[in-house]
């Protein structure tokens, strides 16, 4: 039997409130409210977002909220932080391994990748340097095809 969308999104949200908790962290209704929203985003969110939308899960939900829960995530390996034009965004990330973060540039949709064939070569290249990455996701700016669709559409 296949896992909905909803269930496997639900089954995240425990899964990192567990991890948040084995941790030494912890997990109150805000702070669960701050990880959904970054959970269920499909994009890299601002920490402006990230309250916003909070609020609407839980109005106590506070900027000092935001930003715990988010080191919090971070110094758990489960967040990953995006540049984009100067703004700083912030998306789930719970993969380890190498991979790539597609991200737009326009609407910050965030595409996870795994490119094998590059993953080993770079793998190659760090073992070499005697380099151990701590994070395991490269960013990759650009724009998505939904984007340059409604680019295209305004200029043709």
């Amino acid at each position: 039997m296949r896992q909905s969308r909803s269930d496997s999104k639900t089954h995240a949200l425990d899964d990192l409130a567990a991890a948040l908790n084995a941790a030494g962290y912890r997990v109150t209704k805000p702070r669960l409210a701050v990880i959904e929203v970054v959970l269920r985003a499909g994009r890299a969110l601002s920490i402006e977002e990230i309250l916003t939308r909070a609020r609407r899960l839980h109005p106590q939900v506070g900027l000092a909220t935001v930003y715990r829960c988010i080191d919090m995530l971070d110094r758990i390996g489960c967040s990953q932080h995006v540049w984009i034009n100067g703004k700083g965004y912030v998306s789930a990330c719970r993969d380890e391994r190498l991979h790539y973060h597609l991200v737009c540039r326009r609407c910050h949709t965030v595409t996870e990748v795994d490119v094998a064939v590059c993953t080993d070569a770079l793998q190659q290249s760090m073992a070499e340097a005697g380099f151990y990455a701590q994070q395991g996701a490269i960013e990759v700016l650009g724009t998505c095809q939904a984007c340059r669709s409604r680019i295209e559409e305004r200029v043709g």
